[in-house]
């Protein structure tokens, strides 16, 4: 590894020195770089700190710059590269990075590969979504989602509940969205057309607590479910008429410890679903919680059991 500096003498700098110095092979540790006058003149463990125009006079291809500036990453990344610096190549983001999920979880690494062209939602959703999935089978209640498409994120529940005797109860039209607001919805009758009934019951046979309910929601919700209470809610429906639906019908059918899940809550594309939320809870005491995965979330504020 070619010997280093590190940009930033705070607190991120030194928690860096500190890293590297644990590495088998630490590298060589050139100075450090930081914009505080107060800091300039300084030294960290016998490394001198030196302003940003010292970077003026060391050649580019001689040291790897480890930029550990926390939040101000955006800014030093664009003061180096008008010093003719590339990312990935000259310097490089080194604060601590969360461990990616799949790292922890195996097991939802496995179901990713068979999520692929079943589901529009990124990797980070799936997550929180597989996480929620597995905390309510422990929770009283049954489960459902309301925007199935492909059956995607319903396999990923499915398999996240497998053996708990939970029903999961899935509603779509599998025509595509049913209606939309043209003041409020980016998207349009139709839209997600191109998927297919038979095809997601042939995805989800091989769980057999799992029941569809093709057709408008909520129009399509047996007699038998509108007293039943619900652990968990997937609601990516896209529109707001749909999600005002959602929101009236499930949020007081919620167990202690129940949850409620929107996604698209933080997308331009969907611009309907927070209107949705927010105009839903807006006066109650409990809001929903917004991720920063785009997705906002909901708890029935009732103790879960341990």
């Amino acid at each position: 590894m070619k010997p280093v500096i590190i940009y930033g003498a705070g607190c991120q700098g030194t928690a860096l020195l500190r890293r590297l110095n644990l590495l088998a092979s630490p590298p060589q540790v050139h100075c450090f770089i930081d914009g505080n006058p107060a800091r300039q003149g300084q030294t960290i463990a016998g490394h001198p700190i030196h302003g940003p125009d010292y970077l003026k006079t060391v050649p580019s291809d001689e040291y790897l710059i480890l930029v550990a500036v926390g939040r101000h990453y955006v800014h030093i990344r664009d003061r180096l590269r008008a010093l003719g610096r590339k990312e990935h190549l000259h310097f490089q983001q080194a604060d601590p990075q969360p461990a990616d999920f799949t790292a922890l979880q195996p097991e939802f690494a496995d179901l990713l590969e068979d999520l692929r062209g079943l589901t529009l939602l990124s990797d980070d959703r799936l997550a929180i979504l597989f996480q929620l999935a597995h905390m309510a089978r422990h929770i009283p209640g049954a489960i459902a989602e309301v925007g199935v498409y492909r059956g995607g994120t319903a396999l990923l529940m499915a398999r996240a509940l497998a053996g708990a005797g939970k029903p999961l109860h899935l509603f779509d039209t599998f025509s595509g969205i049913p209606e939309a607001d043209t003041d409020l919805d980016h998207h349009c009758p139709g839209d997600f057309n191109d998927t297919s009934l038979e095809k997601v019951r042939r995805l989800l046979d091989p769980f057999p607590d799992t029941h569809i309910h093709p057709g408008r929601f909520p129009e399509t919700v047996p007699d038998t479910l509108r007293d039943q209470c619900f652990a968990l809610v997937h609601v990516d429906v896209d529109v707001y008429g749909s999600a005002l639906d959602c929101c009236a019908f499930f949020a007081s059918r919620l167990s202690p410890g129940g949850m409620l899940l929107w996604d698209d809550y933080g997308f331009e594309s969907c611009p309907g679903i927070r209107r949705a939320v927010d105009e839903f809870f807006t006066g109650k005491e409990q809001r929903p919680l917004y991720l920063p995965t785009g997705q906002a979330l909901f708890w029935h504020p009732g103790a879960i059991a341990v």
